[in-house]
């Protein structure tokens, strides 16, 4: 929307104007009345007093000359050729009775054809009906006439009347009035001019104001005005730019806070505070750095700058020296107020070259809870007029801001790493529970029970049935390495060849060496197991096993006694085949009724208390030996009793075991 232009009368710089051209004007017609004019009057009264002296003087020679009239008559002729006379229409002399006594014309001033022809008589007529007045109307502010009294004490002997022209002085007074008046409409005009130039100085400011101030109306927080004066519109052009620049870095920070909200991806994140900081505060260029502690030292590196990126991440060591001064500064500051500012002189060429900063002259700390996170680097501002102390204000506030969001976008990559390692842990944990077995297998005269409990961090515990036939039954208790789903797919691995393998080879130890050789072929080299297998033979009452490294069985005789076997073996994928088979020996147990043989793994001797206190294999054999009743029962009492030493501690491993009893 656009605001209408007001009326050209309606402007301030119009109505000033008019004002001070008008003042002017009634002052200068008041000069012009009180000295043309009164001048004009002034040279008037003069004339006339001129002529009233004229003719008293005639009066006091014709009061002294006496009667000889001809004598009289010729001086006042020779009177209108000097320049005293040099206006004078007619000179007359009366009696008391009025009669004309002397007179003197001067026709040059009379309206006549030919002056040459009048006659005496003429003369006296038109002298005569002048000084009665009789004039026509076009002439009567051309001619005037003084009359003088011709006394001696207290009696009148006659008069003088001494008529004059007023064309002369009333050209000069035309004249001279067109003179001042050309003169007051010149001055009137420079006038007008001035007011109009001093009207549009005084009010350009507030038109720029308005304009700014229309602008500001429309979103436009950008119009910055110019005054170069000191007085109040100078102050008022600086107090709008002070409202216009906090309105918009509000706006700023406020675009800056839904931009930060909005984006998610924590390489985008950076890059657009880096962009959004550079573009607010009209920089050349910046880069932001984040801080990564190494040991005892401290390492600047970065990949995120503007308005060029950078094509590959840049990182410089600094010193000790440099680093203390800086992490020890919460507030911006620039590059000249350092003491040791080797380290950023090197990042600076680096810049220079990969970012095109020439030069690098703000740092801004990005702190958050009282970590200093990294550093925000501005080269010169675009105009470069320099940062002021107001700008400085605003970019700590942008860094504050940059801060809490480049620690949010850590935290939320942390917690989105700690949400895929719960995914893949559960997938984990549904992979290891779907390997387990489902139910005890039946045999007569062997009970059978399995239990593997996962911990927070799924590992790779693993324990499975083999049901050879009627009465032998294969056993293995596994521990694979590492956590997650690798160890749960590995198990998978091993489950599937152990479930193909079984039924066509009935020694453990045979069926473990081709184990191995598939693995060492097929599987990541960096992950093994331990593992028991077994089968037990219920009619021979044996328990032929092999032990690939794994925690050795426990055998409890129906006496009580507990027993450690412990034979020769190495982990699966550990060895080379010869070597594996060199060192792995097989081994039988011969049971008895009661017989009752546990197989775990170290997530059931391992269990931590509070204390981080292991239970350990001794006080394992000792709760075996106590145990009693079917195999269930017994595992149920070894597992009371890890409990009760863990006293409420998480467990940190699987405890999986698997107890058979001979009946």
């Amino acid at each position: 929307m656009k605001m209408p232009a007001p009326h050209l009368f309606n402007r301030i710089w119009v109505k000033l104007s008019a004002l001070i051209a008008g003042l002017v004007f009634l002052l200068m017609l008041l000069v012009f009345h009180l000295i043309t004019l009164r001048q004009i009057k002034a040279e008037r009264v003069q004339l006339r007093e001129f002529m009233e002296r004229t003719a008293m003087q005639i009066a006091s020679i014709r009061l002294t000359a006496g009667d000889d009239i001809i004598v009289y008559q010729e001086w006042i002729k020779r009177i209108l050729d000097t320049d005293a006379g040099k206006d004078v229409v007619y000179i007359a002399i009366f009696d008391r009775e009025r009669r004309l006594l002397a007179y003197a014309l001067n026709p040059q001033y009379l309206e006549i054809g030919d002056a040459a022809l009048l006659t005496p008589e003429d003369e006296i007529d038109i002298i005569q009906r002048l000084s009665r007045g009789e004039v026509a109307a076009e002439s009567w502010r051309d001619f005037d006439h003084v009359p003088v009294e011709i006394r001696t004490g207290r009696y009148s002997l006659g008069r003088v009347d001494v008529g004059f022209s007023l064309i002369g002085y009333n050209n000069r007074a035309r004249r001279n009035l067109l003179i001042n008046a050309y003169i007051l409409a010149g001055a009137f005009a420079g006038v007008v001019l001035l007011s109009i130039v001093v009207g549009r100085r005084i009010t350009q400011p507030l038109e720029r104001l308005s304009d700014a101030m229309i602008q500001v109306s429309l979103g436009n927080l950008g119009v910055h005005v110019r005054v170069n004066t000191r007085d109040e519109l100078g102050r008022l052009a600086d107090s709008y730019n002070y409202m216009t620049r906090r309105l918009r870095e509000k706006s700023y920070v406020d675009a800056f806070s839904q931009d930060l909200m909005l984006s998610l991806e924590h390489h985008r994140l950076l890059q657009l505070v880096t962009e959004r900081i550079v573009g607010y505060m009209g920089a050349e260029g910046g880069v932001l750095i984040l801080l990564e502690r190494r040991g005892d030292g401290v390492t600047a590196w970065s990949q995120w700058a503007a308005p060029r990126g950078l094509e590959r991440p840049v990182a410089e060591p600094l010193d000790e020296a440099c680093a203390s001064e800086c992490l020890a500064r919460r507030d911006p500051f620039f590059v000249r107020d350092l003491r040791c500012c080797d380290a950023f002189e090197r990042l600076q060429a680096r810049l220079q070259s990969a970012a095109g900063l020439r030069k690098i002259e703000l740092l801004a700390p990005l702190i958050s809870s009282e970590e200093t996170l990294g550093f925000f680097l501005l080269g010169p501002e675009n105009d470069g007029s320099g940062y002021d102390g107001d700008e400085i204000r605003f970019l700590r506030t942008l860094s504050s801001q940059a801060a809490l969001a480049v620690r949010n976008s850590f935290l939320l990559r942390r917690l989105a790493e700690q949400e895929r390692l719960q995914k893949e842990l559960e997938i984990a944990r549904q992979v290891q529970q779907s390997l387990l077995p489902v139910e005890e297998p039946r045999l007569d005269g062997l009970q059978v029970f399995g239990l593997c409990l996962p911990a927070q961090k799924v590992g790779g515990d693993y324990y499975d049935y083999f049901v050879i036939d009627e009465k032998r039954l294969g056993v293995a208790v596994a521990d694979v390495s590492g956590k997650g789903t690798s160890a749960a797919f590995y198990m998978a691995e091993i489950k599937g060849m152990m479930s193909a393998m079984t039924h066509l080879i009935h020694s453990p130890k045979e069926l473990l060496l081709r184990l191995n050789r598939l693995l060492n072929r097929n599987v990541d080299k960096r992950v093994f197991a331990t593992m028991i297998y077994g089968v037990v033979d219920v009619d021979a009452r044996t328990f032929t096993y092999v032990r690939a490294g794994h925690n050795p069985p426990l055998l409890r005789r129906a006496n009580g006694s507990v027993s450690v076997h412990v034979p020769a073996g190495i982990g699966l994928g550990m060895a080379a085949d010869d070597h594996f088979e060199a060192h792995t020996v097989e081994e039988r147990l011969l049971l008895q009724s009661g017989d009752l043989l546990l197989l775990y793994t170290d997530g059931l001797s391992d269990a931590m208390n509070g204390r981080l206190e292991p239970l350990g294999e001794e006080q394992l054999a000792e709760a075996l030996s106590w145990t009693a009743g079917s195999a269930e029962e017994a595992g149920g009492h070894l597992l009371r009793r890890v409990k009760e030493h863990a006293a409420g501690a998480e467990p940190h491993d699987d405890l999986t075991m698997v107890v058979l009893k001979i009946e």
